[in-house]
């Protein structure tokens, strides 16, 4: 009981544990372990300082590090939406903490942290708790009483409210989810493959590469069949007249083929030699990451066409400007000894797939804790500061984003951004509870009932103007109001009960588009509501 490593993992042992138990498909998750550190401090057995410091690092440098792809591409194409809905319902929540904090005098520590816990972000607590240890080291640990007080009734309001709130809006989710499906179908159509009889005279004697010039349309020709042969679709195969084309692309652009090319058969060019053949490649050869297509020249170099790729789940055409990135499953079609020369030069390294690279994702974070210690001025005359867990978060987005340091190409596994987030987590609450637990009972009984009711009324504000913005000024429809909700509460809970509301993707992408806008407003309120009540 000595040792601070065998504390800090029973702590999350058995943290983990009560944190798994569900009640009406409610459970604490993570912040189990924060509840189990609070007894542990009460029991003055604390986690050391730098040891929670890390955990922290870890934890919002794979956050920023997922988010980064994603982020500045939904700022760029719907990012006054995503502003509104996350900086609008946080700033109600920042501004309701505020006020209640000086109604019932809660020292400016104890008001960052409630603002934490009323609309559960750990992330902001963290921001809030180095700004606290930077400037009023003393209570540091207020901090977190105020965001495990008013943490648990959060937890539990977003998830019955996402639960009941088909009922309250009186929209059912089957419904929207019917209609969800049908809006992003038509939005991206799946790829479709289609042969077509070449009856055109003025494509009769041109070379595939001469017709995809045309740029006519985005689908990919990938077999030809010509006197019975099916031949792979090289840049110098000629096309005649009667011969059969098969091409792969989304089903409008298949059209713009047809009115190129000629009628559509019922053909599927299958090769009953097993000559010409397709396969699926996976791009995991450092020396491919960051090319593009054209520079690869796999058509020109191996007469092979990469017909389709699928990213992160998503099935697309390529383009010659497209850029390789590690796992990148290629479709490729042609000859079976050129298939093997491609998959040499882009594949075969599959373990690799499987490996860090360490050497920009540390320098990453070195970076990241220099961003956090240049001064921000405040008007005033007051300066703040990132702090070593906001700089490593605006790191991690950015080079998730970009993809490189450098010359350097920054590849974390899924399994090793997961694990880092997961043991950033637990261990940042561990030490987070085991210091907030010395004086929670002390603080909870002298200001327990005002501390508790601020708590719930400023998570109900922030719920109340989350929904109000996504329902009557956007109109979502309910399960992308439940999934965005969960976001403008940071809240992984409230996501799984809104995916659980229907059969459809619907909440995870509303979650995953407003979830970085909440998480970065509020890193920056939590500091502003603890500044402003110092001020």
């Amino acid at each position: 009981m000595a040792s601070s490593l065998f504390i800090l993992f029973l702590v999350i042992a058995l943290g983990a544990g009560i944190g798994a138990i569900r009640v009406k498909n409610v459970s604490l998750g993570a912040a189990g372990v924060f509840f189990v550190a609070l007894v542990f401090g009460h029991l003055h057995k604390t986690i050391p300082h730098d040891v929670t410091e890390l955990g922290l690092v870890l934890f919002v440098y794979a956050v920023g590090l997922n988010a980064g792809p994603r982020f500045f591409s939904i700022l760029r194409s719907r990012g006054a939406t995503f502003l509104l809905v996350g900086l609008g319902a946080a700033s109600a929540g920042a501004a309701a903490a505020i006020g209640l904090a000086k109604v019932f005098g809660f020292s400016p520590s104890i008001a960052g942290g409630l603002y934490c816990g009323a609309t559960t972000c750990t992330p902001a607590l963290a921001a809030v708790m180095d700004l606290v240890g930077r400037l009023l080291p003393a209570e540091l640990s207020t901090a977190s009483v105020g965001y495990g007080v008013a943490y648990p009734f959060s937890l539990i309001c977003v998830v019955l409210v996402i639960q009941f709130m088909p009922r309250l809006l009186r929209s059912p989710a089957k419904q929207a989810a019917e209609q969800y499906v049908a809006e992003q179908a038509a939005k991206t159509p799946p790829l479709e493959q289609c042969a077509f009889r070449v009856t055109n005279p003025n494509c009769a004697g041109r070379t595939i590469d001469e017709i995809q010039g045309l740029h006519v349309s985005k689908a990919v020709i990938c077999r030809i069949k010509h006197g019975g042969l099916v031949l792979p679709a090289r840049p110098d195969t000629v096309v005649h007249q009667n011969d059969i084309v098969l091409t792969v692309g989304a089903p409008e652009e298949l059209a713009k083929f047809e009115a190129l090319l000629g009628d559509v058969v019922a053909e599927t060019l299958y090769d009953p030699t097993g000559n010409v053949t397709s396969e699926l490649i996976i791009v995991s050869r450092k020396s491919v990451y960051g090319k593009t297509l054209r520079e690869l020249a796999a058509w020109e170099r191996f007469g092979v066409v990469v017909s389709r790729i699928r990213r992160d789940h998503v099935e697309f055409t390529p383009t010659g400007n497209l850029t390789l990135e590690p796992g990148d499953v290629l479709r490729a079609v042609g000859v079976k000894q050129d298939l093997k020369a491609m998959t040499a030069l882009v594949g075969r390294e599959d373990r690799r797939l499987d490996e860090t690279s360490m050497i920009p994702l540390a320098a990453g974070i070195a970076a990241g804790a220099a961003l956090g210690q240049m001064p921000i001025p405040l008007p005033g005359g007051l300066q703040t500061q990132l702090g070593v867990g906001g700089g490593a978060f605006v790191v991690g987005l950015v080079l998730g984003y970009l993809g490189h340091l450098g010359p350097m190409r920054v590849y974390v596994p899924n399994a090793g951004k997961n694990l880092m987030r997961e043991l950033g987590l637990v261990v940042f609450l561990a030490g987070a509870g085991s210091g907030a637990g010395e004086k929670f009972m002390p603080i909870l009984r002298q200001t327990g009932p005002q501390l508790l009711l601020a708590g719930a009324a400023i998570t109900l504000v922030t719920i109340a103007v989350a929904v109000l913005l996504l329902r009557a000024v956007l109109r979502w429809n309910v399960l992308s109001c439940g999934g965005a909700l969960s976001a403008c509460m940071t809240q992984p809970a409230g996501l799984a009960a809104a995916s659980g509301l229907a059969d459809c993707d619907a909440a995870a992408v509303a979650f995953a588009s407003v979830y970085p806008v909440a998480l970065i407003a509020k890193i920056i309120l939590a500091q502003a509501v603890f500044l402003i009540m110092r001020w």
